[in-house]
């Protein structure tokens, strides 16, 4: 079959072409050529559409166009593809058969027929991948982002040039096809649109943050932007996520914050430190810790034994053996000793004190006392904060009451109004009243992040199997596909193919 057409050797759709040649879906010349870069006329393209799809039942019944009589050789394909929506006539009562197909209204048309579904966001999707979306005409805008979402879209040699206007080529018709016929490998995945934002070519690659992202070459990191470029030449090895505009790093073993830009803006000579949160950065120098403003100035003097970071306005610190609270001027708002360093969260933290353990808020006042748990209880997340007792975890309210009983192996904070829970070694969710509204049936799954979890069969821990996205109501919005990924942040996912890292966009 390989020898079947003279002209396909290095052609990129080669292998898309000899599977819909060998399904009859396609044919050549009488030269034994295919003509890859030729032009299709919308008749020619009923035509190979009847072939692909001969199963598709009607959706409407067939007009007459005055363009296509009964005589005209296309006048039945005309007619199926129309009555299963593939097609509409022009306003004027015509079809234009002869009209050579441009690549906007192939994959607007293949679209419409297969009944992909619209994303919520059609202008966003365009815009996500395509650097030329502004070309998509209004009326094929809901099919191309349907088309993208449903990795239809077809783009060579340069994935994010859609080309709408251009006249489809033969060779690039093939292989909108054989996404629609969903050809096992006969589309080089470099080309397909909506699969990936940013090819996978990294080493590892971390979550986007301030609308950058750490990534891995070599064995040295590196800072690319949501187009995948490379701002910040890789270069270190200790690296966090960009925080309040600047990033903490280490060189030569110093701690240094950078601006996206790579510019080093801080370079305060200290033993430890983390990223700004609430316009501070915590510090260490020699045994004590402090925090520093985005000059490199102690606005807050090491003179702390322990210290946690800001959250709503306080920050635990440790005098002795004990906690307290200070504000952003460095002032006792909650005195030591309290025996905790969690943080603030919807204003309340777990702590104890004088023999008591429970909840207090931003006052000091104890709101929920002298509950007993098998562990420290979780942060209060959306209203409810995660309890063990036991060995098995449930969830209790502000008021104390156990609102959802402990009954489950493990579970995460609730997050877009569902929790992460552990079930005989399966992860699924559950809602707020503790029903399980996805089943457990994942070995491995991440809270909700922008809509989407990601979930993986097959591994342990996450690794290993295959990973892909699961919506609220537990349907897979992007196959288990990926050897490794992370959650979404900022409209992007960290996902692994083989041994490379790249990006997907949410589709939601």
């Amino acid at each position: 079959m390989a020898l079947i057409f003279s002209d396909l050797q290095n052609h990129w759709a080669r292998d898309c072409i000899l599977q819909l040649a060998e399904q009859n879906i396609v044919s050549g010349y009488p030269d034994n050529r295919f003509r890859p870069e030729a032009t299709m006329t919308r008749a020619e393209f009923a035509a190979v559409l009847t072939k692909a799809f001969p199963n598709l039942k009607p959706a409407r019944s067939a007009i007459p166009f005055r363009d296509v009589p009964e005589s005209h050789w296309a006048y039945k394909v005309i007619q199926f593809a129309y009555e299963r929506e593939f097609f509409v006539g022009y306003a004027d009562g015509t079809f234009k058969p002869d009209q050579v197909l441009s690549r906007g209204q192939a994959i607007a048309i293949l679209a419409n027929g297969l009944k992909l579904e619209v994303p919520k966001q059609p202008n966003e999707i365009l815009n996500l991948y395509f650097d030329d979306a502004n070309q998509v005409a209004d009326y094929a805008k809901q099919a191309v982002a349907a088309a993208t979402v449903g990795n239809l879209v077809v783009n060579y040699p340069n994935v994010r040039q859609l080309k709408p206007d251009r006249n489809a080529t033969r060779g690039e018709v093939a292989a909108l096809l054989c996404q629609g016929l969903k050809l096992s490998k006969a589309v080089p995945p470099q080309y397909i649109a909506g699969r990936f934002v940013i090819l996978p070519q990294f080493d590892y690659a971390q979550s986007f943050s301030e609308g950058l992202a750490w990534v891995m070459m070599g064995d040295e990191w590196g800072v690319i932007d949501r187009t995948g470029k490379l701002l910040i030449q890789p270069q270190y090895y200790e690296h966090y996520p960009f925080r309040e505009g600047l990033a903490l790093v280490t060189i030569g073993g110093k701690y240094r914050f950078i601006d996206k830009t790579g510019k080093i803006v801080i370079q305060q000579p200290v033993d430890e430190a983390q990223s700004f949160v609430e316009g501070l950065a915590r510090v260490k120098v020699g045994k004590k810790y402090g925090f520093i403003d985005k000059k490199g100035k102690f606005v807050i003097p090491p003179k702390f034994d322990g210290a946690g970071w800001f959250s709503e306005g306080l920050a635990s610190v440790g005098i002795g053996a004990g906690y307290g609270f200070i504000d952003q001027t460095g002032k006792f708002v909650i005195q030591p000793p309290l025996g905790s360093i969690f943080a603030f969260h919807e204003g309340l933290v777990w702590t104890g004190k004088d023999g008591k353990n429970g909840f207090i808020d931003k006052t000091g006042k104890f709101t929920l006392v002298d509950l007993v748990f098998s562990d420290a209880p979780g942060q209060f997340c959306e209203g409810l904060a995660r309890v063990s007792v036991g060995g098995k975890d449930g969830f209790v309210d502000k008021t104390g009451k156990l609102v959802i009983q402990p009954q489950f192996d493990g579970a995460n904070d609730f997050a877009e109004g569902l929790a992460l829970v552990s079930i005989g070694g399966k992860r699924g969710f559950i809602d707020k009243t503790g029903k399980v509204a996805i089943e457990p049936k994942f070995d491995w799954a991440e809270s909700f992040s922008q809509g989407l979890a990601r979930v993986n069969v097959g591994g342990v821990y996450g690794k290993g199997g295959k990973s892909g996205y699961i919506n609220k109501m537990g349907k897979v919005i992007i196959e288990l596909q990926f050897d490794d990924a992370a959650s979404f942040s900022e409209g992007l996912a960290p996902v692994q193919v083989g041994n490379k890292w790249g990006y997907i966009g949410n589709p939601l």
